[in-house]
């Protein structure tokens, strides 16, 4: 399954913020499971009232640090220290495009950089309940699923959006740079996977 999800990656170029924005996250999409049914970790950030994302439903990442190797190196770092998962580069089957952050629409200098991984192996999670309030996986048909696709409204510094999102069956869906970060993966999967 590694070498068959492999191969959607293989001559891409995802588009490389960096060059245009210093600041960045890096963030892990963790995969696994058979072809037919193929599961994806999500995290719930921690309730915090100084993260703008408190509460949200995530990947596990962050910022990248001065003494990270790479940017993937901070990924695997970051997973560990959140969720306690321990990735390999040999696991990682590709990287998606960067997303610029943005805050109530208005695009921020700093953006998110996605790895994919797809494992075989069971994992202990161990939370960082200073970040993390959970972890859980979600069978890619959910998030396919028609029925699940939902519009979030929400307000931001007085303005009222809706925005596109899935239900995870959470008080909180699946919405903002995880949703995209999200149907970027899916559509790759489409072209080579049936879910």
């Amino acid at each position: 399954m590694h070498k068959e999800l492999s191969q959607l990656f293989i001559n891409t170029n995802p588009l490389d913020l960096s060059q245009s924005l210093k600041n960045y996250a890096c963030v892990s999409l963790i995969l696994r499971g058979p072809a037919d049914d193929l599961q994806i970790g999500y995290i719930q950030r921690a309730i915090h009232p100084l993260d703008r994302w408190s509460g949200q439903i995530a990947f596990p990442g962050g910022k990248r640090e001065e003494w990270d190797a790479s940017a993937l190196a901070t990924a695997l770092r970051e997973t560990q220290e959140e969720v306690g998962i321990v990735l390999t580069p040999e696991e990682m089957i590709g990287r998606l495009d960067d997303v610029q952050a943005r805050k109530a629409g208005t695009l921020l200098e700093f953006f998110i950089r996605p790895f994919v991984f797809y494992t075989e192996r069971e994992f202990e999670v161990r939370l960082d309940h200073n970040e993390v309030a959970d972890f859980f996986w979600v069978p890619l048909k959910d998030l396919v699923n028609p029925e699940r696709s939902i519009s979030y409204e929400l307000m931001r510094e007085q303005l009222r959006m809706e925005l596109p999102a899935i239900s995870l069956n959470r008080e909180i869906p699946l919405w903002g740079l995880s949703y995209m970060i999200t149907q970027d993966l899916l559509n790759r999967l489409k072209a080579r996977i049936s879910f």
